[in-house]
């Protein structure tokens, strides 16, 4: 018996039922009675299904026969993009029928082909003691066809706000759907049914185009090896991927790029269970590190929050995947690719005050080893008077079999650094694992210069050099009032008054790394009338010691003077070369005071820390002896005397006032 077919209305295979019913016609049996009532329910679901399906059973005879399920089928035509699929009576009523004891909805597709369905809207009868009466089953892990011994993964009922997820991925290339509802009437019934869209993708699409080096389900392992014969790009996902991934599943993905490249890595998919807002490991999480150990954690990912594009700083590349006992998910989607790195661009660098005014510099790679045969050149533009000051951090360059410790770094893995720009001999050099001491340069221009000499292809273990640079007004001194020169440049000219602070300390320029060359500072200590200044000098180390034992001239050195005009003040010598706080202590004769210091060519010295303190003054003259100031003033008429025998008296008291600072 075959049913006509009206153009736009599916076909129904009503052969069993209508057989049946001639039978058993004049007999009203039990049986009869049942086949009536699927007749009438297989009436009721005459609605349009969908305009692409066919109410035929194909291969599902035995299922269907035995739970009397009608047939909708969906077969994929090779057309792209999706089409609409819903419940019975869905168009055209307010809620479907009841009593619908089996209606199997098959969506298969082609070779190579995986199917997705998503839910637009689902409103179904909700649980009754937590059961679901009204239900639609969902087969994801079948073949073509279903039978009594397949297991569905999923029971849906209640609304849309109840689905586990909206969109179902086949794991082969069919979905099956079992539609069942009680045959009780419900009043006021406002259940509508279901509606959604499916399609028919490209499977291989989702297959990754790394190599899987494990087979155990729960342990998975990828890995990738860019050679000049191979793609450098390509794309992995998560397992099962675009199905929900597995539970207690951990996966790595290792990525090896040539010694010239580095990876980068777009996540272009990402749900996974857990909290994206408060990401930890005790959720589902996916880990990225800057190469192949899990040293430099470049990521941790968590939820379904957006990525940005990731990139190594070397070579390797590692992805961890971890999903624990919790709901699973989606999963990931996410491309590679190997980039060439010119390391000439990415290290060659012009920085200036107005574009950067403080900042981190590395080596290619760090804190990985460093390419060989690299040179990289880092030039600083301070403003007038200004300098620039480099602090390491980090240093640790590949060592020769030639290396000597405090030996010629000119035959090593360096940085230079250069204080003029028109004359190109570094002012230092560093080589080894020891860490530079701070640096300041000269005027406004600066240069470190970084050479890899050619090599190794990876230099061991050296992981290469870090710092940080600042241009500064300041020279480094961090107290005191500074004077601002003509057109607003900064002098190393320091105030430090008496009303202000009491107490307090001072430094050379850039303390505690080495000075600057050609630099002349200015300490200028201001007390209130009836006080005296002391100054003592702490890790004193400037300049060195001539033959002769005097300090001055062109050797770096500092002056202490009572004086507010130029010239030296006899009463105190300049000081250099190594000295503890004993000899550099200095008392003022009055309530002023100033500290010069001078430097010239060499970069090799630290400075000091300098403490000042402004105390009351000692009275070191009888009341009838007038102070120097006054004697000065005498003519021959009045006290002559006095001045022919109290002024030697005066000077060795004097004397023996300094040499007691001293002490």
């Amino acid at each position: 018996m075959t049913t006509a077919v009206t153009p736009g209305v599916p076909k129904i295979n009503l052969t069993r039922y209508s057989n049946l019913f001639a039978d058993n016609f004049l007999i009203m049996s039990e049986h009869a009675l049942i086949v009536l009532f699927l007749l009438h329910t297989l009436f009721l679901s005459v609605d349009l299904i969908g305009p692409d399906a066919e109410r035929v059973c194909l291969s599902f005879d035995e299922h269907a026969s035995k739970r009397g399920c009608e047939c909708v089928v969906y077969q994929s035509t090779g057309q792209k993009g999706a089409r609409n699929f819903h419940s019975p009576n869905y168009t055209t009523s307010s809620h479907y029928p009841r009593g619908i004891v089996c209606i199997l909805f098959s969506f298969i597709g082609d070779v190579n082909e995986t199917v997705e369905i998503t839910f637009i809207d689902f409103n179904l009868r909700p649980k009754v003691n937590n059961k679901c009466n009204d239900f639609l089953k969902l087969y994801l892990d079948e073949r073509a066809e279903v039978n009594e011994d397949s297991v569905h993964e999923y029971d849906l009922c209640g609304d849309k706000s109840e689905l586990p997820q909206k969109t179902f991925y086949s794991h082969g290339r069919s979905i099956h759907m079992e539609f069942h509802t009680e045959a009780v009437e419900i009043p006021n019934n406002i259940y509508k049914g279901f509606t959604g869209k499916f399609s028919f993708i490209d499977s291989r699409d989702f297959k990754t185009t790394m190599t899987r080096v494990s087979t155990d389900a729960h342990l998975c392992s990828y890995i990738d090896r860019h050679r000049n014969d191979t793609r450098s790009k390509g794309r992995f996902f998560s397992p099962s991927y675009p199905q929900n991934y597995p539970r207690w599943t951990t996966c790595s993905y290792q990525f090896f790029g040539r010694p010239s490249e580095v990876v980068e890595l777009s996540f272009l998919v990402l749900q996974l269970a857990g909290n994206a807002s408060s990401c930890s490991k005790e959720h589902d999480y996916i880990e990225v590190f800057d190469g192949i150990n899990k040293t430099e954690r470049l990521a941790l990912i968590c939820g379904n929050r957006s990525v940005p594009t990731l990139r190594s700083q070397t070579n390797y590349l590692t992805v961890y995947f971890h999903s624990s006992a919790n709901f699973n998910m989606k999963g990931f989607a996410a491309t590679y690719e190997y980039l060439t790195i010119d390391i000439a661009a990415e290290c060659n660098k012009n920085i200036t005050q107005a574009s950067s005014p403080e900042g981190t510099i590395c080596s290619p790679r760090y804190s990985h080893p460093y390419p060989a045969d690299i040179t990289c050149t880092y030039d600083f533009y301070a403003n007038p008077g200004e300098r620039v000051q480099i602090k390491f951090t980090h240093f640790n360059l590949y060592k020769s079999q030639l290396y000597t410790e405090g030996g010629d770094c000119k035959l090593e893995d360096s940085v230079s650094i250069y204080i003029y720009e028109d004359y190109d001999e570094a002012t230092a050099m560093f080589c080894g694992d020891k860490l530079p001491l701070q640096f300041m340069s000269a005027n406004n221009w600066l240069r470190v210069r970084f050479v890899s000499n050619p090599g190794p292809g990876s230099k061991g273990q050296a992981s290469g050099f870090e710092f940080q640079y600042k241009f500064r007004k300041d020279f480094g001194i961090t107290s005191g009032l500074q004077t601002i020169g003509p057109r607003g440049r900064p002098l190393c000219h320091f105030l430090y008054n008496s009303t202000v602070q009491k107490v307090g300390s001072f430094t050379s320029p850039n303390y505690p790394g080495v000075y600057p060359s050609v630099t002349h500072c200015e300490y200028v200590f201001r007390g209130e009338p009836g006080e005296r200044v002391t100054i003592t000098l702490d890790n004193f180390n400037v300049g060195r010691r001539s033959e002769t034992q005097v300090c001055g001239g062109q050797n770096d050195h500092v002056t202490f003077t009572c004086y507010s005009h130029d010239g030296p003040d006899k009463g105190f010598q300049p000081i250099c070369g190594v000295l503890n706080s004993l000899i550099t202590k200095r008392v003022s004769d009055g309530a002023y005071f100033r500290v010069l210091m001078s430097s010239y060519d060499n970069y090799e010295h630290t400075g000091f820390l300098g403490r000042y303190e402004f105390g009351p003054g000692y009275n070191v003259f009888s009341p009838t002896t007038p102070s120097p100031e006054k004697i000065s003033g005498l003519d021959s008429g009045q006290g002559s005397i006095h001045y022919v025998i109290n002024m030697p008296l005066i000077g060795l008291v004097l004397c023996l006032y300094r040499i007691t600072g001293l002490s």
